[in-house]
């Protein structure tokens, strides 16, 4: 198992460790947007709220989900006790859904030490392991922790001036029938279709059961779609959330060359370049 990745098992016994990881539900709340999951407070033990839509997001931006600036990152770290040589387990309550994007928040930002688990929440229920109700409060601290900015970020105008001249493989985590315009977006006042000269990679075609597939699954997975360890990739979706996935997905399979589309899909649409 790669060292991104913490099991079930493992993360029970770091619990009971003298000194246990930091424990970061980045669940997000139901929406038209991603699968329907049930909605009850079993969290597990010590978790803390990574809220990525109302405090782990710029608010005041354009597009949804997007990269809050590096002093308002600080802050919400200050808020949660997160310092960046803390050992972080982040987890979800869909397996692999919205935890990469906090696993890509944190470790873009400086943290070092930052794992996720293995099946989320779904997979540690199905082993009747320990469970709490309702979040454990945070201990906030004392000033604000020096972040690093994120430099993985591209511009929809990087994208757009890539079409021409390609400096970087932009590859779409979106489904294939979102891809190719045969399948509607979940937000019914945007079109479906793809950015030119970008590669699909559905997010789904990574994950089997809610878990990551195999290094070794993934590296032939994306070698299959043209995508070689030495190029240069770009990650996109429809707001930034599963392109992380498959950015994750790239880092198990020894990827190192990799950045991220933070508006994808809906800042491409909402500049009006689809339409060019």
């Amino acid at each position: 198992m790669s060292d991104i990745l913490i099991s079930a098992h493992d993360l029970l016994d770091r619990l009971a460790s003298d000194t246990p990881p930091k424990v970061l539900d980045a669940s997000l709340p139901n929406s038209p947007i991603a699968a329907h999951v049930p909605e009850d407070d079993r969290k597990i033990p010590g978790s803390l709220e990574f809220d990525i839509e109302q405090v782990f997001s710029d608010r005041e931006a354009a597009f949804p989900h997007t990269l809050p600036a590096k002093e308002a990152l600080e802050a919400a770290c200050q808020g949660l006790g997160l310092a960046p040589d803390d050992e972080i387990v982040i987890y979800d309550n869909r397996g692999v859904y919205s935890s990469p994007r906090a696993y890509w928040l944190l470790t873009q930002a400086g943290f070092k030490k930052v794992k996720l688990l293995d099946g989320g929440l779904p997979h540690w229920l199905s082993l009747s392991l320990p469970v709490q109700h309702g979040y454990s409060a945070p201990a906030p601290l004392s000033s604000r922790p020096v972040l690093q900015a994120n430099e993985s970020v591209v511009s929809v105008d990087e994208v757009y001036a890539n079409i021409s001249q390609q400096r970087f493989k932009l590859v779409d985590a979106r489904s294939a029938e979102r891809f190719s315009g045969a399948g509607p977006e979940p937000r019914p006042e945007f079109p479906s279709g793809h950015i030119p000269a970008s590669f699909n990679l559905p997010f789904t075609e990574v994950l089997e059961d809610g878990h990551f597939k195999s290094r070794e699954e993934i590296a032939a997975l994306m070698r299959s779609k043209e995508l070689e360890p030495s190029d240069h990739l770009t990650f996109s979706c429809g707001s930034g959330i599963t392109a992380c996935i498959v950015w994750v997905a790239a880092e198990l399979a020894g990827y190192e060359h990799l950045a991220l589309f933070d508006g994808s899909w809906t800042a491409w649409v909402m500049s009006g370049r689809h339409e060019s």
